[in-house]
């Protein structure tokens, strides 16, 4: 028997899932960990590197029976290729496991039809790797730079027709157009869960995103403030095809930018009637960051300016907290 166990979520974990299609290939039986049951091995994936206290944990507790991957534990970690080469395992996780996982408010149905969106979706890189080597960013170290990696068709999942590509910069790669138009012409539904590098869009680029459906807002990030010519050029191009309703914008926050920077960049994507998503860097670092990050995420913002905001105020009036510059 082997044992599994997904560190964080809510996403199906890819590695996890082709664990375990390639032990089930050779006959064996493959679960999530359940408590006071033995496993002839037991492997663990953490995405995020806020995970890597429960990691310790998990290898002080099962010792040499737990091998334990992903980027939150170690970029280095990877696959053997037997088990890379697999297609994932679309039956490991299900609506339910994942549906109590997934954040917001919303009733029971709605959130098992949601999870069911997720579960049933085709999963996989068509690229790994980036062009960028920005210095925020574990990628260059993990994934080195852009190459190709699974055909479109081989993501698809037979039980739906929704593919979420994984790819690092799939605005970088040469073959972003290609890969666009096969989506369409099969009349899928993606979800570019890493974003798109807005600095790289073109008229030709962006009327090809604006070609296909996507299953959630079009997202890409502004993260530094030497790029933001870049950055709004992008983004005005991408309006030329892709109304400013179904765009987010990542911002990251708590790097190397200060809070005034931080509040410039959050009033111009809402002068532009983008949806703004703060990233912080380092959640430990800065408290009025966090009181930020959920007033502007929690759209609170629409309500009261932060100033205005009554958990920072109470914050404030502690003096628990400490500001970067």
């Amino acid at each position: 028997m082997i044992g599994l166990i997904d560190v964080d979520g809510p996403l199906p974990n890819l590695a996890l899932m082709k664990i375990s299609q390639y032990y089930k290939s050779i006959g064996e039986d493959v679960e999530f960990v359940r408590p006071d049951t033995k496993y002839m091995k037991i492997y663990a994936s953490a995405i995020f590197s806020r995970s890597k206290p429960i990691c310790e944990a998990l290898r002080e507790k099962y010792g040499d029976n737990i091998e334990i991957g992903g980027t939150g534990w170690d970029i280095k970690k990877r696959l053997t290729p037997e088990i890379e080469v697999c297609k994932p395992d679309y039956f490991l996780y299900s609506a339910d496991m994942v549906a109590g996982k997934i954040k917001g408010i919303m009733n029971r149905k709605t959130r098992l039809l949601k999870a069911a969106q997720i579960t049933e979706a085709g999963v996989g890189f068509s690229s790994r790797g980036c062009v960028r080597n920005c210095p925020f960013c574990v990628i260059p170290a993990k994934e080195g730079k852009l190459r190709q990696d699974s055909e479109i068709r081989d993501i698809i999942n037979p039980k739906s027709n929704i593919v979420i590509l994984h790819d690092n910069n799939l605005t970088a790669d040469p073959n972003c157009l290609e890969k666009l138009k096969e989506i369409r012409e099969r009349n899928l539904i993606v979800d570019i869960d890493q974003g798109c590098d807005v600095r790289l869009i073109t008229d030709e680029i962006a009327a090809a995103l604006a070609g296909v459906r996507h299953l959630r807002s079009l997202h890409y990030s502004w993260d530094l403030m030497e790029y933001e010519r870049q950055v709004l050029r992008g983004i005005k191009t991408l309006f030329k095809h892709v109304r400013p309703y179904q765009h987010m914008c990542y911002m990251l926050v708590g790097f190397n930018t200060g809070f005034d920077e931080d509040i410039y960049r959050f009033r111009k994507l809402v002068e532009m009637k983008i949806k703004p998503y703060v990233m912080i860097y380092n959640e430990k670092q800065d408290v009025r960051l966090k009181h930020f990050a959920r007033w502007v995420n929690a759209h609170i913002h629409t309500q009261c300016s932060f100033d205005e905001y009554t958990p920072w105020l109470k914050a404030q009036k502690e003096g628990t907290f400490v500001t970067s510059v």
